[in-house]
């Protein structure tokens, strides 16, 4: 065992080339990739901040494992909207998630374009935009809150995460299909991202306390709890959309997105693009550069410009029709946790992010809660 940890580490010296992967015989540079299986979005991240943006990973021949990592906002604008008729999902992403089968996610081409008109006519008609506002009032009064409000009587510990999951969830499924299903628990971008945005840091949470405060109607329940009562009020808390999307930067759902270029190109930074090769555009590493976003890009700043190269919704023609639909949910559970808990972390907690396609930690998030109202 020991003289193990000692060749991981011996090798890892020999692999390591100035943070970017060594080019070696026969093997290419697989070491690198199976030295960091457990964390591909950091060391990824790393590698684009050390190649300007753009790296070519070569993966043994036979395995079709190479591809091109871009975070450029150049190459990724032109990618995924001013040249997206030729970067396709392609066959291999349809492998992957062939469970989802023709629906928008795994489209290319038309019948992504037929898939987008019907999803963006959906989230944008009036009486789902009411629908959702009294979903979202019912769900926050009658479900969250009253599991929170239990949480506070026991003195005891919730998951966060789960209870983020069942909460998105629920909502998802009485818009999409009209009753709620049941105790499934399903991964969802609202959970993960509202709570890394309760525990950002305390300047950003007292902040937008005082920007509820100061202008969202609030309806007072049993025990002087309050929780919003008007959500067209919600466009006007520019600090807690501001945080939300920082807060979107640092933590994307979806830390990388695949493509498939299907004829030889070019792209802005210069680099070749054979046919077939795969590209994947590292939307984690770009909310993470520091040519893009400054030096203090690690740390979250609400306050901080977010132009187009914010992409943790993607652009162009496959930018997600259910964004503005996302932001809503989120703002809206926000404010009413906000507004009526204090929510502490568990302290001794082994917080790591767990090795998936979305972005979510391994063993959810333990907070104990309590009422800022007596």
């Amino acid at each position: 065992m020991v003289f193990g940890i000692i060749f991981l580490c011996f090798l890892y010296r020999f692999i390591d080339n100035n943070g970017l992967p060594r080019n070696w015989p026969f093997v290419v540079m697989i070491p690198t990739l199976l030295l960091n299986i457990h964390r591909p979005d950091g060391k990824v991240a790393q590698i684009l901040r050390r190649s300007n943006g753009t790296f070519f990973y070569r993966g043994l021949w036979f395995t079709n494992t190479s591809f091109l990592a871009t975070s450029d906002p150049e190459n990724v604008h032109y990618i995924l909207s001013s040249n997206s008729s030729v970067y396709l999902k392609g066959s291999e992403w349809l492998k992957h998630f062939d469970i989802f089968g023709e629906a928008l996610f795994n489209s290319d081409g038309e019948a992504s374009k037929r898939h987008g008109k019907a999803f963006h006519a959906f989230f944008n008609h009036p009486q789902i935009r009411q629908s959702l506002s009294k979903v979202l009032h019912q769900r926050i009064e009658e479900a969250l809150v009253e599991v929170l409000e239990y949480v506070c009587r026991r003195e005891i510990v919730v998951n966060l995460q789960d209870l983020f999951a069942r909460h998105a969830f629920d909502i998802g499924c009485i818009m999409g299909m009209g009753f709620n299903p049941g105790p499934t628990l399903k991964d969802s971008l609202m959970r993960d991202n509202i709570i890394q945005f309760l525990f950002g840091s305390e300047g950003t949470y007292g902040l937008t306390r005082e920007e509820i405060k100061r202008h969202l109607s609030m309806k007072q329940m049993e025990g002087g709890l309050h929780i919003p009562s008007n959500y067209d009020e919600l466009s006007k808390l520019t600090y807690l959309h501001a945080a939300v999307c920082e807060t979107l930067r640092l933590y994307p759902l979806v830390p990388f997105e695949f493509r498939s270029c299907t004829k030889p190109d070019f792209l802005p930074s210069g680099h070749r693009v054979d046919r077939s090769t795969r590209v994947l555009i590292g939307i984690h590493a770009m909310g993470r550069m520091e040519s893009l976003w400054g030096e203090d890009c690690y740390e979250l700043k609400p306050e901080r410009e977010s132009p187009s190269k914010f992409c943790s919704f993607l652009a162009g023609p496959r930018i997600c029709p259910g964004k503005e639909v996302s932001f809503l949910v989120m703002k809206a559970t926000v404010a009413a946790i906000m507004h009526s808990y204090n929510v502490d972390v568990l302290e001794g907690q082994n917080i790591s992010s767990k090795n998936s396609v979305l972005c979510k930690m391994k063993k959810g998030l333990m907070v104990g809660v309590k009422k800022r109202w007596s």
